[in-house]
């Protein structure tokens, strides 16, 4: 493998909502809401977002792997273990953390490593230029949808 064997990114955007709110858009069936073509598949069944919930994840026709390791409301912080079979492994957290009343900060951090056979290009979605236009997407998409409540 001639790529990036690991790559760490973060970035952060502002919500005009209480992180309680916020937080909930970062949960498996949150992310219903604003991500065009989540579709979060439980085999385990019903959703739940405790710790150890597994859901599975469909994009382009690649599956992804998601375990929920931690999620705590009283820290409006949520960690997730995902593996993309063939391509790649880690963790995503997202954190919330209120700016003021009404208003909150949302934290994004993956930390993935490329597998064995991944192809070199495998985590360039997540260095910092790609993982900046993705963390906007998200900003824009998230304050749509919190637009069209209002």
């Amino acid at each position: 493998m001639a790529g990036t064997v690991r790559q760490q990114a973060s970035g952060s955007f502002d919500l005009p909502v209480a992180t309680g709110e916020a937080m909930w858009l970062f949960t498996p069936e949150g992310e219903r809401q604003w991500v065009p073509g989540w579709d979060p598949q439980y085999p385990a069944g019903n959703p739940e977002e405790t710790p150890g919930t597994v859901f599975v994840t469909s994009s382009e026709g690649v599956e992804t792997i998601w375990v929920i390791l931690a999620l705590d409301r009283a820290e409006h912080a949520v960690t997730y273990a995902r593996v993309t079979p063939g391509r790649h492994a880690g963790t995503v957290t997202v954190g919330c953390a209120e700016e003021r009343p009404g208003h909150c900060t949302v934290t994004v951090r993956y930390d993935l490593t490329a597998l064995p056979g991944a192809a070199a290009d495998a985590l360039d979605a997540y260095r910092p230029e790609r993982f900046a236009e993705m963390i906007g997407a998200w900003e824009e998409a998230v304050g749509a949808l919190l637009a069209s409540r209002r």
